[in-house]
């Protein structure tokens, strides 16, 4: 969107856009339940929907010179947003960065908006594997890198080569695998970058064994996927050698509900939205459980998803 201009009241300023050359959607004043798995979470200010690199680097330069605060997101899964919404610019890659290039030496070069899922499947029929363990997650590949997703023992870490990000100036890098130093759910890349894309190094192996492996893992999830209600995934990361869920479920908590927010009794590490819950709702269970599991078992749970927004 070019001379794209508009004026939103808010009740610490004016945010005011005025000829900012984007080329993408822009919309003003979103409902964040609209953009996240967990259909909760208040207004962003404003969201705008970079096409390419090019985009992205003019809306963040925009932005970053005018002190708009900026967020990033792809699909909104793994997220709670608060109630009072977020301040400043969303940016949503969920409808650009989507090119997929197929490389030399079994390589794949991936933009930070294509869906996980779409890529396994990709990659199937390819012959290349190495991301079947990722066939349940839900999200973007850009994400998945920023939260370094896994299951079953695998992780976005045992694949990646190198990733392309681009600074809040607008100013482009290349991370090598070895800059990321990447740890159980999360790697290291500064808090001022936007990943763009992502260097797979997979592996080149027959149809039928990689979709075996696919059966499988979705077999294995087969608990999670009878949760259909809206939620985030999974609630807290799992300690060394134990299992969030049981934590939860043997100290009693599974099925717990506060206001419209409820920890599932399917699956105790999951917390499903009843129609109406607020994120005050989720973040008081949040508390509970954690409080909970800590007198009756000595852990302290770490939460996976990431809260965002105002209070």
């Amino acid at each position: 969107m070019q001379d794209a201009r508009c004026k939103i009241k808010n009740k610490t300023y004016n945010l005011q856009l005025a000829t900012c050359n984007f080329k993408g959607r822009m919309l003003f004043d979103v409902p964040m339940k609209d953009y996240t798995s967990f259909k909760i979470g208040g207004n962003a200010e404003v969201m705008a929907f970079p096409k390419n690199e090019n985009d992205l680097i003019s809306i963040i330069g925009f932005a970053a010179s005018k002190g708009f605060p900026i967020f990033v997101f792809g699909r909104g899964t793994n997220l709670l947003v608060m109630d009072n919404g977020i301040k400043g610019v969303v940016i949503n890659l969920s409808e650009g960065f989507k090119k997929i290039s197929w490389e030399e030496n079994d390589t794949v070069a991936v933009g930070a908006g294509v869906m996980l899922v779409e890529l396994v499947n990709l990659c199937k029929d390819r012959g290349l594997s190495g991301l079947e363990f990722a066939i349940g997650i839900p999200g973007t590949i850009g994400g998945a890198v920023v939260m370094n997703a896994g299951a079953y023992g695998s992780e976005i870490k045992d694949v990646i080569e190198r990733v392309e990000a681009v600074d809040i100036s607008g100013k482009k890098h290349s991370f090598d695998k070895s800059t990321l130093n990447f740890s159980y759910r999360k790697c290291s890349i500064p808090e001022n970058m936007v990943i763009t894309k992502a260097y797979l190094k997979l592996k080149k192996t027959g149809m039928e064994e990689i979709q075996d492996r696919v059966k499988e893992f979705k077999d294995r999830r087969k608990t999670t996927r009878a949760i259909n209600m809206p939620n985030a995934g999974s609630i807290f990361k799992n300690p060394h050698g134990l299992l969030a869920g049981k934590l939860i479920e043997e100290a009693g908590l599974k099925g717990i509900r506060v206001g419209g927010a409820q920890i599932s009794e399917i699956h105790a590490n999951y917390i499903v939205n009843l129609g109406n819950a607020t994120a005050m709702d989720v973040l008081t269970l949040l508390s509970m459980i954690r409080d909970r599991v800590f007198k009756t078992k000595g852990v302290l749970l770490e939460t996976e998803i990431q809260v965002v927004g105002e209070d």
